[in-house]
């Protein structure tokens, strides 16, 4: 009998593609972590996550913390004009979480007879439009920089410093 808590290898993808969206997986909890904590930090809350911070945003969905961000810096930007650049930021976030959006919600899956990845998309705005793609691992890689450039940017804004992705700092 096999054990289910032990897979098969390259199952349900190759593994190298498995390693990918975990990577992307995991940065992505990171930029939902550093947009919380800019809530907070805009909000003026000394903690890190301030417990008053966290119950006002625990449930909402992530563009209305994007939301929060835009209006907080709106809001304080008569007083932090280095704030002016938090439309750029959010405009960054929204097309990592755009591109992530798009490995998350939708079949990847292996295709064993043409020997490559495929994620199969369906959307129904207005009509119905399905599509299958090749998924490239570099696909995902682009999509876990823009995530990393995106937590970066926001961790700049809030606190003033310069933080360069990991492929830009020194070693």
């Amino acid at each position: 009998m096999k054990d289910r808590l032990s897979p098969p290898k390259d199952w349900p993808a190759p593994n190298e593609f498995m390693l990918e969206l975990g990577r992307l997986t995991i940065l992505w909890g990171t930029l939902e972590a550093t947009v919380n904590l800019a809530i907070s930090k805009l909000a003026g809350y000394e903690k890190h996550i301030d417990p008053r911070a966290l119950i006002l945003i625990a449930h909402a969905n992530f563009p209305q913390r994007l939301d929060m961000v835009s209006a907080l810096c709106e809001h304080l930007g008569p007083i932090y004009p280095e704030l002016a650049r938090c439309a750029t930021v959010v405009k960054a976030v929204e097309a990592a979480q755009k591109a992530r959006n798009k490995y998350a919600h939708n079949a990847i899956v292996w295709d064993e007879e043409r020997k490559h990845v495929t994620i199969a998309m369906a959307s129904a705005r207005g009509s119905l439009k399905t599509k299958v793609e090749v998924v490239h691992l570099n696909d995902l890689r682009e999509t876990s920089a823009k995530i990393h450039e995106a937590m970066c940017a926001i961790h700049s804004l809030v606190t003033g410093q310069d933080v360069k992705p990991m492929w830009e700092r020194d070693a």
